[in-house]
């Protein structure tokens, strides 16, 4: 079955939640969906919605940028670059950080949801301390330059 012409697309969910605009998540997966994500796995439409309400409660701003979608029937694959303030990150600077979502539809309902993204230029590698730790394991584990 193709995705349904009524349903939302990942690009368009995205695109409209924000912290005011939760309820698109009952719009947007089904009551069962899984979303799993460098954070963990958030198992039910309910869970999802706590984590997002979470995740979103003290976002500045937040936009994307989409390549295009790929899609072949009810299976739909992101690739984005998220732009966020958050006054815990970088001292609220809108920072970047380049990512993928795999979205699988049934009956125009996502029923599972995979995020790719590293968490590490995220979050690790912005904590001071962490970030030089981070930046010395990443550094060891490069290749030597020929």
């Amino acid at each position: 079955m193709a995705l349904n012409c009524n349903a939302m697309t990942g690009h368009e969910f995205f695109d409209k939640l924000n912290k005011d605009t939760m309820n698109l998540v009952d719009d947007f997966y089904a009551p069962d969906a899984i979303l799993v994500d460098p954070v963990g796995e958030h198992k039910g439409s309910a869970a999802i919605k706590a984590y997002y309400t979470h995740q979103y409660a003290n976002v500045k701003s937040i936009r994307w940028e989409f390549k295009p979608d790929i899609k072949d029937k009810d299976n739909e694959v992101l690739r984005w670059t998220m732009f966020v303030s958050h006054p815990n990150i970088e001292g609220g600077k809108e920072i970047k950080v380049d990512g993928a979502s795999v979205i699988e539809f049934k009956d125009g309902k996502a029923v599972y949801h995979r995020d790719y993204f590293d968490m590490g230029e995220f979050v690790y590698e912005r904590v001071p301390v962490l970030g030089f730790i981070v930046s010395k394991i990443k550094n060891m584990l490069k290749a030597p330059t020929p």
